[in-house]
């Protein structure tokens, strides 16, 4: 059994370890949270420029000797020395990467052999005069001064440039007359064999049987050898399938549409491991309409100009596979035509501090069964982003099958009396590697959880099925490990499933006044857009704040196609320098959105180019908004540039470095005085005593010990 020590570790990052040992140390590093740290900090510390080398002087004498470290990797040092050098690796990122590059370097040169060039050797022949210089020459029967007779040239060298053409092969050039004429006969055996191959396989019609006055009524059996046929009356034709055959297996019974099917068993020889589930059907039938009370609901087809407000008076109805959006902090219902009522939950971090902003979601027609075969859904939803909840009015219950980042789950809903709720979120982990393009995916994690009678949830391509599950209680799964929890009870008391969060203070009471003021003001069906751009624009006023930082968020919610042109109001106001809740308001939009898919990492760098020209601002700002330091271990070096970034001349930078300072760094530091201050103003005593209690506490956290294993 493997050992998770950092000299296995070390195997393992550089592939020396054997498959077996390879796979379970793989394991154990997928449940070590601690592993998975020091892997990254090797990676990081190994290509990070200007790192000295260690000294061999102070506590550190003698690990950093190169014979203690050859010992070390040798396998050869004593245990009381192992853990000494393992613990100073550990403190000290010079001492881990000395280490960790002598390994990497011994692995290569281990496992890579050393060849000469072809060309390197042509200069070698010319280096000495005839009759030792020409290469092709008849070998003699004496031995060369040397004393070695050189390899024959029967194959082409490794290093030759038609090697991997000739497939092992040696050159047809290099062979002699009978072997060339032994090779052309061989190919010309191997085509007489083919053609008749090909001759036998074609089909042949079968010699005519002779004409008989009886019929053979043996069906099934062998014929009888010698005498005449018997006259017996000719038979009927018996029934299919033919008694000489085997019977087919019976039809399997078909599962009752109102419990969830187990997943089928895997097949031999890894074949059809998974239930596969067909794509949504692309059907853009009317499936159902929007109901609700001063509600924001909007929907888009991907070849429409705008977004449009499905408002409940009217006629528009909810479109297949077109995107239905409700903005954040709104709640807006969806009733199907199937009896399936769809609750769209928007949030905002005034109401719910958690990453739960808009609901996102695409209908499509639900898959019904044809001739017996397929399966009978009552809904099936694609959720791209937030909150949904569902229920059904028909008593006997529904299904609902649930799409999101490539996973499907199917919801069996047992009655009228039965709810769930689904959610995802989306967000890049803090201080992983940054790269506007390509790069590490987000971290998507989502949650289904039963908030009033009972519901199954099975996970068909993941042979996972949960046949019952009572209120309340919830099952997670997030894309970091790819596994459902087993349904978990929910705590009493619990208020994070309830649909409407019970809003007491004074700001609550101004979310649910400016949501209703923007929901009346917005009169023109495709005027969504306008409509924000006005509170967007509007002068500062300190009765407004509220309405101002709902309508950042629900700006960065309709951003739609590759121009990314309603990202341009949210970079403006992060560079206002007299608004400084919207600037935070604008952080947390858009640190939510760039997560949302793949491209738009990039596209927003598009804008901020254009926007920010010159210094890297525009790189500073994508990476702040992505999180540049890891919480569970951050880097001295990302700590340092946090606190500068505190002094730098762009506001947008300020901000954003106070944000990750406050969210990754010190979640503590709002309630501490003298921790949070107005970054556009950054001048003063008052700014020079809030950058220096930034210091203070960065070096706190610099110096506290690593925790225990």
């Amino acid at each position: 059994m493997a050992q998770l020590t950092l000299r296995t570790l070390l195997a393992y990052i550089d592939d020396t370890l054997k498959p077996a040992l390879a796979r379970q140390l793989g394991a154990k590093v997928a449940e070590s949270d601690l592993a998975k740290e020091l892997i990254e900090r090797i990676k990081k510390v190994t290509r990070r420029r200007g790192l000295q080398t260690p000294a061999a002087a102070g506590d550190h004498d003698g690990v950093s000797d190169p014979n203690t470290v050859a010992e070390y990797l040798s396998d050869t040092l004593e245990s009381e020395q192992v853990t000494r050098l393992e613990e100073t690796c550990l403190q000290s990122d010079a001492h881990l990467a000395d280490v960790a590059a002598c390994h990497q370097i011994l692995t290569l040169i281990l496992t890579e052999p050393v060849r000469v060039p072809p060309r390197a050797r042509e200069r070698m022949y010319q280096l000495v005069p005839p009759p030792a210089s020409v290469r092709n020459r008849r070998r003699g029967k004496t031995l060369p001064v040397g004393g070695v007779v050189p390899e024959a040239r029967e194959r082409a060298e490794p290093d030759d440039a038609d090697h991997a053409l000739l497939l092992g092969l040696g050159r047809y050039s290099a062979g002699s007359v009978l072997k060339r004429l032994g090779l052309l006969g061989a190919v010309l055996g191997l085509s007489v064999l083919l053609g008749v191959a090909v001759l036998m396989a074609l089909p042949h019609q079968p010699p005519e049987p002779p004409e008989t006055d009886r019929k053979v009524t043996y069906v099934g059996a062998p014929a009888q050898a010698g005498g005449p046929t018997p006259a017996t009356e000719p038979a009927p034709k018996p029934p299919e399938p033919d008694p000489g055959t085997i019977a087919p297996p019976p039809k399997p019974k078909e599962p009752d549409p109102g419990t969830i099917a187990p997943p089928p068993k895997p097949k031999e020889g890894g074949q059809d491991l998974v239930k596969r589930v067909a794509p949504p059907r692309p059907a853009r039938a009317v499936l159902g309409k929007v109901e609700g009370v001063n509600v924001i609901a909007l929907t888009r087809a991907d070849d429409e100009p705008a977004w449009l407000r499905l408002d409940p008076a009217g006629e528009a109805g909810v479109t297949g596979n077109d995107q239905v959006l409700a903005l954040p902090g709104y709640k807006a219902d969806v009733q199907l035509d199937t009896g399936v009522k769809v609750h769209l939950w928007g949030n905002v971090p005034e109401l719910l501090p958690v990453r739960l902003l808009e609901a996102r979601v695409r209908f499509h027609a639900p898959e019904r069964k044809v001739d017996g075969k397929g399966e009978d859904f009552d809904a099936d939803i694609t959720l791209l982003a937030g909150r949904i909840y569902v229920s059904t009015s028909r008593p006997a219950g529904g299904r609902v099958r649930v799409r999101f980042a490539g996973e499907v789950w199917d919801i069996t809903l047992a009655d009228a009396k039965s709810e769930a709720v689904v959610e995802v979120k989306t967000a890049f982990d803090p201080g992983t590697p940054f790269a506007r393009e390509g790069g590490q995916k987000p971290r998507v994690d989502a949650l289904f959880a039963v908030v009033r009678g009972t519901a199954g949830l099975a996970a068909p391509e993941r042979f996972k099925t949960f046949d019952k599950i009572t209120a309340p209680a919830a099952v997670a799964w997030d894309s970091k490990g790819g596994t459902i929890s087993d349904p978990k009870p929910v705590e009493p008391g619990n208020q994070y499933y309830d649909r409407f969060q019970l809003v007491g203070s004074d700001q609550g009471k101004q979310v649910q006044k400016a949501l209703t003021d923007m929901a009346g003001r917005l009169t023109d069906r495709a005027g969504v857009k306008v409509m924000l751009a006005e509170v967007l624009t509007e002068q500062p006023d300190p009765g407004r704040v509220v309405a101002v930082q709902v309508a950042v968020y629900a700006q960065a919610a309709i951003v739609f196609g590759a121009a990314g042109d309603e990202l341009k109001p949210l970079i403006d106001l992060l560079g206002d320098e007299l608004r400084g809740y919207a600037r935070v308001a604008v952080v947390n939009a858009l640190a939510a959105w760039i997560a949302q898919a793949p491209g738009n990492t990039a596209l927003l760098g598009q804008q901020l180019d254009a926007k920010f020209r010159g210094d890297g601002e525009a790189e500073i700002i994508l990476r702040l908004l992505r999180g540049s330091v890891s919480p569970a271990k951050p880097d001295p070096t990302d700590l340092d540039r946090l606190v500068g970034f505190l002094t730098h001349p762009s506001v947008a930078v300020r901000e954003l470095a106070l944000w990750n300072l406050i969210n990754f760094v010190d979640q503590t530091a709002p309630r501490t005085p003298g921790m949070v201050a107005d970054v556009a103003v950054a001048t003063g005593p008052g700014y020079e005593k809030f950058v220096k209690a930034w210091r203070v506490r960065v070096e706190e956290i610099k110096n506290r010990p690593p925790p225990k294993k």
